[in-house]
């Protein structure tokens, strides 16, 4: 069932309300019995690219307003959504990063009870200005085109998500039947390099993060994101369960203030923040130097939500054949725990 829209329209009115008090201030919510802060569960996946990652890093958590007082927060990787959406269900996890068809599948399939809600956009895919997922090919291959890929192997992370969309609906317009057409295999974004060097696959779709490694290598770029959609949409959120939203308001909110402010440092202080993660997520330096908070990154500016864009990428999973009927993003999305920009 949709989260109960007369329920959402009282929450948010009070939460409207409580806002204008201010966060830090209040006990309500805000506190555990016994005066304790509340402490919020936020899980990722990818580490610098999701930008929620970041939250994990001692260093910037000092440069929040909120965080420590208003909340504690307890940052968990995870290898995918699902077991950040597992982590929801079992009450483990507050927030979660998730992208289009994992947000989109969780709302359908109520895979958290009492279902989720989206409270921030960490990036957009397709931006003209920034970076968009890019099918890359060898360096010497004779797949420099789209139309070139029928009949050929093509790698993905995992079949069935917002990634593979993006294949699914180029393959479409070239009129290439993305199931019988070419060879779509599932490999790790870490080993795609080593497996177009290998011939072992013909192209593979690369995440920015990855992109340096297949731009370092000379690879051909067979077609981006911007070749595909008429135009930005918003690819990954931070979802919040709605049990977490009814219990822990206060905190979530003050989150909101804190993610904001995050953003607006590590922009204002990039080659500080380039270096903070790499040793903490034990990554090479030039790696992310390669692409974070560069126009070879995604779009990441603004963390509202776009509800009209956020329904086109919805509307258009249904028509790729990613989920099976569309939903009003409204009952599942709000903006009401991030600051006006």
């Amino acid at each position: 069932m949709p989260f109960d829209s007369t329920r959402r329209r009282t929450f948010l009115k009070s939460g409207a309300a409580v806002a204008g008090a201010g966060l830090t201030g209040l006990a309500g919510c805000s506190s555990l019995p016994g005066g304790g802060t509340t402490q919020l569960g936020l899980a990722f996946t990818v580490p610098v690219e999701n930008l929620g990652s970041l939250f994990a890093i001692p260093e910037l958590q000092e440069q929040l307003t909120n965080l420590g007082d208003a909340y504690e927060l307890k940052v968990t990787r995870n290898q995918s959504t699902p077991d950040s959406l597992n982590g929801m269900a079992a009450g483990e996890t507050d927030l979660a990063l998730l992208s289009s068809v994992s947000y989109a599948s969780a709302v359908q399939q109520e895979a958290v009870p009492g279902n989720i809600s989206m409270v921030a956009t960490d990036f957009w895919d397709a931006h003209p200005e920034w970076y968009g997922f890019t099918i890359f090919s060898g360096s010497d291959s004779d797949v420099t085109e789209p139309a070139n890929l029928e009949g050929k192997t093509i790698a993905v992370n995992s079949l069935g998500t917002g990634v593979h969309a993006v294949i699914v609906k180029k393959l479409q317009q070239e009129g290439i039947d993305p199931e019988n057409g070419v060879d779509m295999v599932e490999l790790p974004f870490p080993t795609m390099t080593s497996a177009i060097n290998d011939g072992r696959i013909d192209a593979a779709i690369f995440p920015a993060i990855f992109a340096v490694s297949a731009r370092g290598e000379n690879f051909t770029e067979v077609y981006t994101s911007q070749d595909t959609w008429d135009q930005e949409y918003p690819f990954a959120y931070t979802a919040a369960s709605n049990d977490s939203i009814d219990n822990k308001s206060d905190a979530i909110g003050a989150w909101g203030e804190d993610f904001a402010e995050l953003v607006d440092y590590c922009y204002d202080n990039r080659s500080e923040v380039v270096s903070l993660a790499a040793e903490h997520f034990e990554l090479p330096e030039p790696l992310v130097d390669g692409f974070f908070l560069t126009n070879q990154d995604y779009f990441r500016q603004d963390i509202r939500i776009d509800f009209e864009r956020l329904q086109f990428a919805m509307d258009e999973l249904v028509d790729l054949g990613f989920i099976e009927q569309s939903f009003d993003v409204r009952e599942y999305a709000t903006n009401e725990f991030l600051p006006e920009n």
